[in-house]
């Protein structure tokens, strides 16, 4: 086999096993606050925030819940937006950390 070949099959097994990082923003632009549940129990029991920053003015700049992957399915998150709408969305469970920052949210 050529070397070429060896260095090809090489590159595209690493390539096969390398898991890519993404982010995934899975509420629309404009929420306001959020909740994330873990389970089937009803009503979803909600995870608070394990981090959180505030601004000079006391308002939030960040939140934070880490180590989703040790939670328990499925996971979900509620999205609240300012005119009353609710949604409810369920996350993948590659998913560990999720941050809300003002009128958005990104989860990785």
């Amino acid at each position: 086999m050529s070397y070429l070949i060896r260095c090809m099959i090489f590159v595209a097994g690493i390539m096969s096993i390398a898991t890519p990082a993404f982010a995934l923003e899975p509420c629309k632009k404009g929420v306001k606050y959020i909740d994330i549940s873990a389970g089937i129990a009803e009503p979803f029991p909600a995870q608070p925030p394990d981090s959180e920053s505030l601004n000079a003015d006391g308002s939030v700049k960040e939140q934070g819940w880490h180590n989703l992957k040790r939670a328990e399915r499925p996971l979900r998150i509620i999205c609240y937006y300012g005119d009353g709408e609710k949604e409810t969305i369920d996350l993948p469970a590659n998913i560990d950390v999720c941050l809300r920052y003002p009128g958005r949210v990104v989860c990785k």
